[in-house]
């Protein structure tokens, strides 16, 4: 008995001597900076988007293009601190000019204003390198946006009716109730990649 005993408490002391030893480890944790994350400095909003664009906007209707246009657009200081002239241009003509005047309202937020100075003005929402306008305008929504891409900015709206194509949901099914939800049209979509003149 005594030998089996022996026995046992030997294999448990090679067992666990034979077990890997568990080091901590510190980890020094550091903000890596903008380079080691590979991102591009040449964005910041809207000083590194100031000058001359232009290039072609393409209007698509379901799967393909339908017309494709000149397009655009200049973006300036203005004397005014935190606010910008911003126009855009569609065709060869002046008279299809949009001016605005970009106003920062809170820039460490991203929140812009796009014054079309007419009584008109949309917030707007910068993400990154990205500035989003949503809205409606009889009876149809437009989701407006300008990204800068590299060298490039990338103009784009999508737009459909204001109205839902589809509601589905809105329905119990044993316990769980599946909410509403509302599908919405997009029926023209414009893009541009403009470049610097």
């Amino acid at each position: 008995m005594k030998t089996l005993k022996f026995i046992l408490i030997a294999t448990a002391l090679t067992l666990v001597a034979c077990t890997p030893k568990v080091t901590e480890k510190v980890l020094k944790l550091t903000s890596p900076s903008p380079n080691s994350l590979n991102v591009n400095l040449d964005t910041k909003f809207p000083d590194s988007w100031l000058g001359k664009w232009k290039g072609e906007l393409k209007i698509s209707k379901g799967s393909g293009v339908a017309q494709t246009l000149p397009m655009s657009m200049s973006i300036e200081k203005t004397d005014k601190a935190g606010e910008y002239s911003w126009a855009t241009i569609f065709g060869d003509k002046a008279e299809t000019s949009k001016p605005y005047r970009l106003k920062t309202l809170d820039a460490a937020n991203g929140l812009y204003l796009m014054d079309e100075e007419n009584s008109i003005k949309l917030e707007s929402y910068l993400f990154e390198n990205k500035l989003v306008s949503w809205y409606v305008v009889q009876g149809t929504m437009i989701l407006a946006s300008f990204e800068k891409r590299g060298s490039q900015i990338v103009f784009e709206i999508l737009a459909g009716k204001e109205d839902p194509i589809s509601i589905t949901g809105g329905k119990e099914t044993g316990e769980d109730v599946i909410p509403e939800v509302k599908t919405m049209p997009f029926t023209v979509m414009q893009r541009a990649y403009l470049s610097r003149e």
